[in-house]
């Protein structure tokens, strides 16, 4: 949005917060009169209609008569509109179409790759559509980059094509857009290896190019295509997260399928009894459902409510309990004290409230922790989640002794442990050996000889799909079991299909990445509770994810490098941010495929950018840049390696020897002419002004760019 829209969207919100206050204040005259000198209610309505049709005159004088109502509009959310196809005509009368709502108009795919997991890999055409609804009227450049071939239009007006060879290309002259909406709709082909990159770029009279940024797009909800794809999604999902694949396998090796349809295995239960209380155990086993709304355990109908008793006797003898953890008088305490400061409180409500609670606000419930883990397994389990379950949507954050013991003893406390019913142990093998618990958990059991419907023969309507369940009960609602129904004649090809990009759009939600970062200028889920929290009192600076300075995650794939992002998310690389109480978990093989997708999703290709000898002599300039006096005092902020910040001032920055290695040159140079238009929590100041110039006049003729250019090759000295 140019600053002149800015400016005239600001006034109209001010003008509005104005005549809004001027009838509350009519309302409460008219209050008055009635009370205080009993004025007639007839008599009360002419003075109210009065005093509004007053505040209204003057902002209806010149606008003529009244215009007939507008015709409804049709309710719009966020978002594009983007549809692929195969370009091979065979392929597309076989595989089809298939559109979905995404964020952001690019894409990458590499070879190999499919752009959605329901085409197989091979040219594509990709069609994004979307409305730009702008405030005022404007001019704009438009830019693409990327390889393949395009054609933009806007306002059914051709206004830019070509095709991509790693340089971008440009509008000659600005595109003028209307206020209000305006229709844009970019083509894209893949080459000929089903490959391609895509990135669309616009600049304004006040701003340099840059991405149009996700919350400035807009299009129907009511897209009965987009519905399709999504259900597809969902479906995908489900099948995916329910491990149908390791009961229900087809002729292919398993070590072909794609990410998550086989690698991600439900926990390790050969140590099970060493973790968890045999009486949690029988009330897992008999739903699980009922303890965690969210488990992707099904519910196994057994011959008797006894075999579960059995069952859960067996389990109960493997592994030996751990001796207990005797906790201090303030474990506890310090325990709910770290639960807000490390952001659990993002995902989890707290253990004295229940999954109804946990329901209303978008988070997991605690109240089932007690009864189920062992506290010394459970600070185990807190230092190191992935080591039995290395799909666990619970990330690894890499808590010391100290913390995990506190935050123990605050999960545990007040915990009372039923004793369990005598079971049959003996019989419970047999009953895990007979149901091929073995398919999903690693499990010392004997192949029992039975065999499950292969993928290719399932029925939609049978088994763990049917109205009436008698197989392993999933707990569907109606809405998911018409998706995994619809998925299914697609499973067998779609799982073999390697799309980062649908896999990061699935697993950014399925992990809660939002609940701590935000995106879209959307806060986190942490940030609102944190400001609900601060109603009366504002939280100590360590409780508060704003106040730390949690980065949003709205650029991150053309933020950062994809091998630092990598390292960074499987807990190889340490944090650029070491003074924050919140820290970025370990999501171990999970963690690199979303990174893998949403680096993709940006238009950009797995690898890092190719590293370029700094210039020496621009470097020069830029190491004096940084400097007090004589620079931007950016060392007051940032350290410098081992050589720490000068002088906080709010938020520390981050440490100048790792800038090169993290960030993407673009984003730094766009970051540096305007930290605020991309961040508006950010307390870095702007340097330059509207022309491009900077206060130093003397360095690069005062040129922002050249002056934050000298600056990049300066940290690739460090």
């Amino acid at each position: 949005m140019s600053g002149k829209a800015r400016t005239l969207r600001r006034a109209g919100l001010l003008l509005n917060r104005g005549l809004a206050h001027c009838l509350q204040l009519s309302l409460a005259f008219a209050s008055l009169l009635r009370q205080d000198l009993g004025m007639a209610r007839t008599n009360m309505l002419a003075v109210l209609v009065s005093t509004i049709a007053l505040i209204a005159a003057p902002h209806a004088r010149g606008q003529g008569t009244a215009s007939p109502a507008a015709p409804a509009q049709v309710a719009r959310s966020q978002g594009l509109k983007v549809t692929y196809a195969p370009l091979e005509p065979k392929r597309k009368t076989k595989e089809g179409t298939h559109s979905y709502r995404t964020r952001l108009l690019s894409l990458a795919v590499e070879r190999g790759e499919t752009p959605t997991p329901m085409l197989s890999p091979g040219m594509f055409d990709a069609k994004f559509e979307g409305v730009l609804n702008l405030q005022v009227r404007d001019r704009f450049h438009f830019q693409v980059e990327g390889r393949g071939s395009f054609a933009l239009t806007i306002n059914g007006e051709k206004a830019l094509s070509g095709s991509l060879r790693g340089k971008p290309i440009a509008t000659a002259e600005p595109v003028r857009l209307k206020k209000g909406d305006n229709q844009v709709e970019l083509r894209f082909e893949s080459g000929v290896g089903g490959d391609g990159q895509l990135r669309l770029s616009w600049s304004g009279s006040d701003f340099a190019f840059e991405p149009i940024a996700p919350e400035q797009w807009l299009w129907a909800d009511d897209d009965k295509e987009i519905a399709a794809g999504a259900l597809l999604q969902r479906g995908h999902h489900l099948f995916t997260e329910g491990r149908c694949v390791q009961c229900h396998r087809t002729e292919e090796a398993q070590g072909a399928y794609a990410r998550g349809v086989a690698t991600d295995t439900a926990p390790d239960l050969r140590n099970v009894g060493a973790r968890l209380h045999p009486a949690f155990l029988a009330e897992w086993v008999r739903d699980p459902k009922k303890v965690r709304p969210d488990a992707s355990m099904p519910r196994f109908r057994l011959d008797k409510d006894s075999d579960y008793d059995d069952l859960a006797a067996w389990l109960a003898t493997l592994g030996k309990p751990l001796e207990d953890s005797q906790f201090a008088a303030d474990a506890a305490e310090r325990g709910a004290g770290r639960f807000l400061e490390l952001g659990c409180i993002a995902c989890h409500v707290p253990p004295s409230q229940d999954a109804a609670a946990a329901k209303s606000s978008g988070r997991l419930a605690l109240d089932f922790v007690p009864r189920k883990w062992r506290p010394s397994a459970l600070q185990q389990f807190l230092q190191s989640p992935l080591r039995d379950h290395p799909s666990t949507r619970m990330p690894d954050f890499r808590l010391d002794a100290e913390d995990a013991k506190a935050l123990t003893a605050y999960l545990t406390q007040g915990a009372t442990i039923e004793a369990p019913k005598r079971g049959d142990a003996d019989n419970g093998r047999r009953i895990a050996q007979r149901h091929g618990c073995d398919r999903c958990h690693a499990l010392e059991l004997p192949d029992a000889g039975r065999r499950f419907q292969e993928l290719r023969g399932l029925h939609a309507d049978h088994g763990c799909l049917a109205d009436d369940v008698k197989a392993p009960d999933f707990g569907f609602a109606d809405a998911d079991r018409t998706a995994v129904r619809a998925f299914l004649p697609h499973a067998q090809q779609v799982i073999l299909r390697r799309a980062p990009m649908d896999y990061a759009a699935r697993m950014v939600p399925e992990l809660r990445c939002t609940n701590c970062h935000g995106m879209d200028s959307r806060a986190s889920q942490w940030a609102q509770i944190a400001a609900s929290m601060s109603v009366d009192e504002p939280l100590p600076p360590e409780q508060d994810p704003v106040a730390q300075g949690v980065p949003a995650l709205t650029w991150v794939g053309s933020k950062l490098q994809p091998g630092w992002m990598d390292r960074f998310v499987t807990g190889r690389e340490k944090s650029p941010r070491p003074w924050l109480h919140a820290r970025m978990p370990n999501f171990g093989t999970r963690g690199s495929d979303v990174i893998a997708g949403l680096v993709r999703t940006h238009g950009f290709p797995a690898q890092d950018e190719p590293e370029v000898a700094p210039a020496e002599q621009l470097a020069v300039h830029g190491k004096r840049l940084v400097q007090m006096g004589e620079g931007f005092a950016c060392v007051q902020c940032h350290g410098i390696g081992d050589k720490p910040p000068i002088q906080v001032f709010e938020r520390q920055g981050i440490n100048f020897a790792i800038a090169a290695k993290r960030l993407r040159r673009d984003y730094y140079i766009r970051w540096m002419l305007d930290p605020l238009r991309i961040d508006p929590e950010a307390r870095m100041p702007k340097f330059a002004d509207a022309k491009g110039k900077t206060a130093f006049t003397d360095v690069l003729g005062g040129d922002a760019r050249s002056q934050f250019d000298a600056i990049w090759q300066w940290f690739r000295t460090l």
